[in-house]
């Protein structure tokens, strides 16, 4: 078949996986045979693999850095936004909430950070107090990365 496309398989790159034995990683995700807490029956999951997790944070860290000061904030807060966004966009398969919650928790505290470098408050817990969640959401514009399914179980009833 992939003779017929023009195609050619890196022998580096590929290898057999049985994914009911191990993890494999494939374009950005880790994909494994996960066992439901609920009815305890297997199911494939797939979520984002910790390189593709850390380049998100590193990418957002990139952003949010001290020397950025002088860019005016919404400018930052637009980027932060449409990169984060991206990532979620490509990444928000099934239900993968720790990865997320991950994330978002990283991004909070990124622009946190940066706010208090940027209005000079040197305490921390001072900055979690001026700029809580609800302030970087509904003041400054922050994309709220979901943590939750997109979708929900097809019900007949509903």
């Amino acid at each position: 078949m992939l003779d017929r496309l023009g195609l050619t398989l890196n022998e580096t790159k590929t290898k057999v996986v049985n994914a009911r034995e191990g993890k494999f990683d494939f374009p950005g995700f880790t994909i494994w045979m996960g066992k439901s807490r609920r009815t305890g029956r297997q199911y494939p999951h797939a979520q984002p693999s910790k390189k593709s997790v850390q380049a998100i944070k590193d990418r957002v860290t990139a952003l949010t850095k001290r020397e950025r000061t002088p860019v005016p904030l919404e400018e930052i807060v637009e980027l932060v936004n449409s990169t984060v966004r991206g990532w979620v966009g490509y990444f928000h398969f099934k239900n993968c909430s720790k990865v997320l919650e991950h994330v978002r928790g990283h991004v909070e505290e990124r622009l946190r950070t940066h706010l208090r470098k940027r209005f000079k408050v040197r305490d921390r817990k001072t900055g979690y107090t001026r700029f809580g969640n609800r302030v970087l959401y509904k003041t400054y514009g922050l994309y709220k990365v979901p943590t939750t399914a997109g979708w929900t179980k097809a019900h007949a009833s509903r």
